[in-house]
């Protein structure tokens, strides 16, 4: 079982993130579970999601302690620092330097930093849950899919 809880700002793609994993673990006939936690507001407030990836059934999709712990905010860090032990993987996003990539596509680098820590999820079915879910922006602008191939690559080679 892997326990992910991924946390940031409103809109930095945080709920994005989560769902397409989740989703990719789903069609590659995982158990996954992802429960989103965030304020009314949506661009500022801090947002939490909480994932879980079996081969099993999940009896319990909550969790205490991450397996693995993503902050995308430093504002994001304290509100997660209680579900860290010393197992766990923490992969401090805030603290990363993301060069020559378009600001919106950074949540999808961070991704693929995931993909290469789980190594329970391919990138090709991630990319095909990506292009469901992001059809209509892609359609408007066709380089955003070109960008966010690029920037889950990227995170994978981190």
């Amino acid at each position: 079982m892997q326990r992910i809880l991924i946390a940031g700002e409103g809109g930095q793609g945080v709920q994005l993130i989560a769902e397409i994993l989740a989703k990719a673990a789903f069609k590659e006939g995982k158990s996954a579970s992802y429960i989103p936690n965030f304020g009314v507001e949506q661009r500022g407030g801090v947002s939490l999601a909480f994932i879980v990836i079996d081969e099993k059934s999940i009896p319990y999709p909550k969790f205490e302690i991450a397996d693995i712990l993503i902050p995308m905010s430093s504002r994001a860090r304290d509100r997660i620092k209680g579900y860290r032990n010393k197992s766990t993987i923490y992969i401090d996003a805030a603290g990363l330097d993301i060069k020559d990539l378009p600001k919106k596509v950074h949540n999808i680098f961070i991704l693929g930093i995931l993909l290469k820590t789980l190594k329970s999820v391919k990138e090709e079915t991630v990319l095909d849950v990506l292009d469901d879910k992001m059809k209509t922006k892609y359609d408007k602008n066709p380089e955003l899919r070109s960008n966010n191939i690029t920037a889950l690559r990227k995170g994978f080679e981190q």
